[in-house]
C-alpha cells in the first residue's frame, strides 16, 4: 500500500519513539514532516542518551552533544521532543521502565505511535519497541496509576517503522517522502556527532539514508519512501488510512 496523500482516519496527533537520537531520522523523518503537512500534530521521543554512540572511547559529554543534535533536528522539522534518559544498552522490562513509557503517552496523548519492529537488529531497539507496544495498552488502563495524568481513552495504534538498512523487514505500508525529502537531510544532518565519523562505511550514515530511502522509492514507484508495517496487536489496529 502506498501512501497518496490527506485522508480522513488520518491521527490528530503522532508520537515517534526512537531508540536512540537519530533513529527517526534515518526511519521516519519524512513520514513525520509529511504528517505535519497535512495537519496531524506530531511529536518525538528518544529513549536512550546515546552515550555510548562514540568511535574514541568514553566521553562524559557525548551524551550532552547528542541531546542537542536530537533538539536541533526537531526543530528542523518542527516539533516537539522529549527524552527518556536511559543510558545506551541499558533499556529492560522493567515496572520503572513501563512507568516512563506509559508516562510518555499519557503526556503525549497519542493517536498514532511510531516505533521500532522486534527483528532490528539493536537490542535496544527491539525493547524500546517492545516497551512502547506495552506502553500503548497500559496508558489506557486504570489499573495503571502513574503520575496525576489520566489513562487515555483507548490503546494508541502501533505501527512499526523500517529497520537499519531495510534488514529483515518486510513492509505493509509505503510513504512517498519525495516532497519531504530535503527536511529529512537537514535532520539527520543535525548528527553531526554520528555522520562525521570515519570509523568504517557501517556509520555512513547519510548514505545510508540515501540509499535505503531510494530502495524503498524503487519498490513503490516513488522517487524516495519510507517503509511501515502495522503492529499485529489486538487493541492497537485500526482500520482506514492512518499513515499519508
Amino acid at each position: 500500500m502506498i501512501g497518496t496523500g490527506a485522508g480522513p482516519d488520518l491521527p490528530g496527533r503522532v508520537l515517534a519513539i526512537g531508540a536512540h537520537p537519530d533513529d527517526l531520522e534515518l526511519l521516519c523523518s519524512g513520514t513525520l514532516a509529511r504528517f505535519l503537512d497535512l495537519g496531524s500534530a506530531v511529536e518525538l521521543a528518544v529513549a536512550c542518551r546515546g552515550d555510548r554512540g562514540g568511535s574514541g572511547g568514553p566521553d562524559p559529554a557525548l551524551a550532552d552533544r547528542r541531546r542537542a543534535e536530537a533538539e536541533a533536528a526537531a526543530g528542523a522539522l518542527g516539533a516537539p521532543i522529549r527524552f527518556l534518559g536511559f543510558g545506551d544498552s541499558d533499556v529492560y522490562d522493567s515496572p520503572e521502565s513501563r512507568a516512563r513509557f506509559v508516562s510518555l503517552l499519557r503526556e503525549s496523548r497519542p493517536d498514532l505511535v511510531i516505533t521500532h519492529p522486534p527483528e532490528d537488529y539493536h537490542a535496544d531497539h527491539a525493547r524500546v519497541g517492545e516497551l512502547a507496544g506495552m506502553a500503548c495498552w497500559l496508558s489506557a488502563s486504570g489499573g495503571w496509576v502513574v503520575g496525576d495524568r489520566p489513562p487515555l481513552g483507548r490503546p494508541p495504534v502501533l505501527v512499526y517503522m523500517d529497520t537499519i538498512a531495510a534488514v529483515g523487514f518486510e513492509p505493509a505500508h509505503y510513504v512517498d517522502i519525495s516532497s519531504a525529502i530535503d527536511r529529512k537531510r537537514r535532520m539527520l544532518a543535525c548528527h553531526a556527532s554520528q555522520t562525521s565519523r570515519e570509523d568504517g562505511g557501517i556509520h555512513a550514515l547519510a548514505e545510508l539514508m540515501e540509499v535505503q530511502s531510494r530502495l524503498r522509492g524503487f519498490q513503490c514507484g516513488a522517487r524516495f519512501a519510507e517503509a511501515f508495517r502495522p503492529a499485529p496487536l489486538w487493541g492497537r489496529i485500526r482500520p482506514g488510512g492512518l499513515l499519508p
